[in-house]
């Protein structure tokens, strides 16, 4: 009877023991799996990270490399809109009150061919300004940028009209030149001062712009940063 007791208590400690290993077993894979399934998990998060952290620094790059751009361009916009500034105020103000005609007509010549570059310079900076917003990372970005786009076409239209400026004011002195100043150029007066009031205008809301430049650095940057 002893020895079927012990046999009993045996046989029972062995299957309380081994549930007890199975259930660790359990236990532990369940935790194992877990634990896997966390450590996946933390795996996908950084690598979804990662990825925004390139796709950030890929776009902040390229953003960089076509602001410069654009500014550069708009730089030499300006040069080209200043030169013809120069040629046609030269000829506006000195030599035709003065009746150097021939002057007037080199000089206009040579405004007419940089507010032609400028013009197109001026368009095809709007176009680089465009493609730099597409990599904007800030809306703080894109507002000032809209801002030189408008800038770029504010400039273009100031060109074809110093443009169409300097080739009036060149006809009149051809006029002048071929015929003396008994010719007839009231149509041709009449146009030229259509077209520098037209240009006034455009000068107005060029500089507007440029204010408005100001007031949004001011707004997003140092407010004592010199405009670029």
């Amino acid at each position: 009877m002893n020895d079927l007791v012990r046999i009993f208590d045996r046989n029972l400690f062995i299957m309380l023991l081994s549930i007890m290993i199975g259930a660790i077993i359990i236990t532990y894979f369940v935790a194992d799996v877990a634990r896997r399934s966390e450590i996946e998990s933390y795996q996908e998060q950084i690598k979804d990270i990662t990825t925004e952290k390139n796709v950030f620094e890929n776009k902040s790059k390229n953003f960089t490399d076509h602001i410069f751009k654009s500014l550069g361009s708009l730089d030499f916009s300006r040069e080209y809109r200043s030169s013809a500034d120069s040629y046609y105020d030269v000829a506006a103000l000195i030599w035709y009150p003065i009746g150097e005609y021939e002057k007037v007509i080199v000089n206009c010549t040579s405004a007419m061919e940089d507010y032609l570059l400028g013009y197109n310079n001026f368009l095809n900076t709007k176009v680089f300004f465009n493609d730099t917003i597409k990599y904007s990372t800030d809306v703080k970005y894109t507002s000032i940028i809209n801002i030189y786009k408008s800038i770029s076409q504010s400039g273009a239209n100031i060109c074809l009209l110093g443009y169409n400026a300097s080739k009036i004011l060149k006809e009149l002195a051809e006029n002048f030149s071929f015929y003396g100043n008994n010719t007839n150029v009231s149509e041709l007066l009449e146009f030229y001062n259509e077209t520098l009031l037209l240009l006034g205008l455009e000068l107005g809301f060029y500089m507007g712009l440029l204010d408005e430049l100001e007031e949004e650095y001011a707004t997003y940057f140092n407010p004592v940063r010199e405009t670029p």
